[in-house]
């Protein structure tokens, strides 16, 4: 059986960053991404800075997350982090998200196009092809969406667009993992269709509270997206590694680590770990 390609972008929340230190089953769990096992790809934390716990030979993905991250020390950070990148791997480019959800901070998209035009687009034209920017990334619900198509048509010129698109999904609590696994299908290929650019999904989960419905949404999804035939999808990440459940929308299911800071066997799986118990397989 061949590997799964490598698209997996680990969402590592900041407080894990915080506990580091003093968490000793943090340290374990930050120590197994360095095993030949692992298949995580990249690095992402909705911040302008890199985890310093994370092994240095995985890419790093800036989020310029809201406007404040485009002034001050969070913008002097982000344009550090992307020459950080460039330093540490000269042959690759930097991918860099822009704004997360903006829809839901609020932030209009003439506020977003403005702010697009005159501080983000600059970032990729000083560095040409080795900086590669992502569009905002929106829920999948249908404000998230008319927000996006919205922000879209005001960059009719191809220099302004995005490289690459950004998206969000999460099913619906009362969904199967099949009733799930289908919409998440339909709705990156119709963003994809519509816009014509590669896909980065950089938050995706089950909100399901049955581990069973979670596991196999999870596992199903991933290798859809994995498979070749998907080839459009550059990385996607699952929401979320964190040790405390982020708000009563997502579910404690879809858990990538217990409150300890140990991986759960959802995790173990998705970050290629083998099983501790015939559970986790």
């Amino acid at each position: 059986m061949s590997k799964p390609s490598s698209k997996r972008t680990l969402l590592w929340d900041w407080t894990l960053t915080r506990d580091h230190d003093a968490t000793p089953a943090l340290q374990s769990t930050t120590a197994s991404l360095t095993k030949p096992s692992s298949r995580i790809a990249s690095i992402t934390n909705w911040n302008s800075w890199r985890p310093p716990e994370l092994p240095a030979a995985l890419p790093f993905r800036p989020m310029i997350r809201t406007p404040a991250q485009l002034e001050g020390n969070e913008w002097d950070m982000i344009r550090g982090s992307i020459d950080a990148e460039l330093r540490r791997d000269p042959g690759s480019p930097v991918i860099v998200h822009t704004f997360n959800e903006p829809e839901r901070i609020p932030l209009s998209v003439a506020e977003a196009l403005r702010l697009w035009r005159t501080l983000i687009l600059p970032l990729r034209q000083s560095h040409g092809d080795r900086v590669k920017l992502v569009s905002p990334a929106c829920a999948s619900d249908p404000p998230g969406s008319q927000w996006l198509d919205d922000f879209m048509t005001g960059l009719p010129d191809e220099c302004d667009r995005p490289d690459i698109l950004g998206l969000h999904f999460y099913t619906m609590p009362d969904q199967t993992a099949e009733q799930g696994t289908a919409a998440a299908k339909v709705y990156f290929e119709e963003r994809r269709a519509r816009f014509k650019l590669p896909v980065v999904i950089s938050e995706l989960a089950s909100t399901s509270r049955d581990p069973a419905v979670v596991d196999r949404f999870t596992r199903d999804l991933s290798r859809w997206l994995e498979a070749r035939d998907q080839a459009w999808v550059i990385e996607y990440g699952i929401f979320g590694v964190m040790r405390e459940v982020a708000d009563d929308f997502v579910s404690p299911a879809a858990q990538m680590l217990d409150a300890k800071g140990d991986w759960t066997g959802l995790g173990r799986w998705w970050v290629g770990l083998k099983p501790k118990t015939l559970k986790d397989k």
